[in-house]
């Protein structure tokens, strides 16, 4: 019997190269013993990712049902018997916790001895789906200043959040809380890889480094570029300001072709790095919070070769520019490329 690997994330970690890269070598990997599941399995149209049936498993998807997840989970954990590994990669296993008595999708309780016990029961919820043996965690995650941040901008792109970055910061703490989660889901499965983002992208492709971090050979395969970037900060700050103002979906599309204009890239290239943090302070306040907790995650869940160094870097850029508001320079640039756009038609 294979080994089943459940790729968890963390959000903004490499997950969308990573993922395409394995649906782009499926064939490939089928044919080294290797299997990236698609949604044909149940005659759902296919997706790079299992993002949505990971969502669909907490009645969080709007084509997808709890039944057609359930259903996948069990054809997966059937054929997996077929290969020496299979790969499921989903980071939105790394955000729900259980569903309601009414079997609908419950709101991220704020306080922490309220969410994690919904959490567990959570994972336990996805383990008892997969009755199969052999059965391994996957968590990439990298450090909580750039991820903080990068998943922020992320959420803001994709949803109608009004919070500023200190706000969400609040908000969403229990998704900084690597330790807390990985032995939450280590406690529940057994066995826990922890890899971390830093190290995947300094190979020359993103699917050896995360092949080697779980004892998988994903060498040779289809090179595939760093994908999903995150907006810039002011495009973040201005489409915060937007949202629940201007239709969604034309609020989404007007701030893509923002981000596509030439003139704005080349204006964003011309401006400092720019951190949401207020200042050096406040990032680095944040970050204290976690640097015990993240040494003691390197120490349970990390190989013994990444015992002598610290779990993260831990130099940070004096040169960024901050601030979570938007720049007088952006407004001008952006004031010009609207008057043009008007112009244009």
């Amino acid at each position: 019997m294979g080994r089943l690997i459940l790729h968890i994330g963390t959000h903004k970690t490499g997950t969308t190269s990573i993922q395409r890269g394995l649906s782009r070598n499926r064939e490939v990997l089928k044919e080294n013993g290797i299997w990236y599941p698609n949604y044909d399995l149940i005659n759902k149209r296919g997706h790079y990712a299992h993002i949505g049936i990971a969502n669909a498993f907490s009645g969080a998807h709007p084509d997808l049902t709890r039944k057609d997840a359930v259903n996948f989970f069990a054809h997966v954990a059937e054929k997996s018997k077929n290969y020496d590994t299979t790969i499921i990669s989903a980071e939105s296993f790394f955000r729900h916790v259980s569903m309601g008595a009414d079997g609908q999708p419950q709101k991220i309780p704020g306080l922490a001895e309220n969410y994690w016990p919904k959490r567990i029961d959570y994972i336990r919820e996805v383990r008892d789906h997969f009755p199969v043996d052999d059965i391994e965690i996957a968590m990439v995650v990298r450090r909580q200043i750039e991820y903080g941040q990068s998943l922020y901008q992320e959420h803001i792109k994709t949803s109608g959040y009004r919070g500023d970055f200190s706000e969400f910061r609040n908000c969403f703490w229990h998704r900084f809380d690597y330790l807390r989660q990985a032995r939450a889901w280590a406690q529940v499965f057994g066995k826990l890889h922890v890899l971390r983002f830093e190290d995947l992208i300094k190979a020359d492709n993103i699917l050896d480094e995360f092949g080697t971090g779980i004892d998988v050979a994903l060498s040779g395969l289809s090179s595939v570029p760093v994908e999903n970037a995150s907006l810039s900060p002011d495009l973040v700050v201005w489409k915060r300001m937007m949202n629940g103002r201007v239709d969604a979906k034309t609020l989404r599309k007007d701030i893509e072709k923002l981000g596509s204009s030439t003139a704005l890239r080349e204006f964003f290239k011309s401006m400092p790095k720019r951190s949401l943090f207020q200042d050096k302070e406040d990032a680095l306040d944040f970050y204290a919070q976690y640097v015990d907790a993240n040494e003691l995650l390197k120490y349970e869940f990390m190989p013994k070769e990444a015992q002598n160094a610290p779990m993260f870097k831990e130099e940070f850029n004096d040169d960024l520019a901050f601030g979570d508001s938007l720049h007088p320079q952006f407004l001008n640039q952006l004031t010009k490329f609207l008057l043009s756009a008007g112009q244009n038609g």
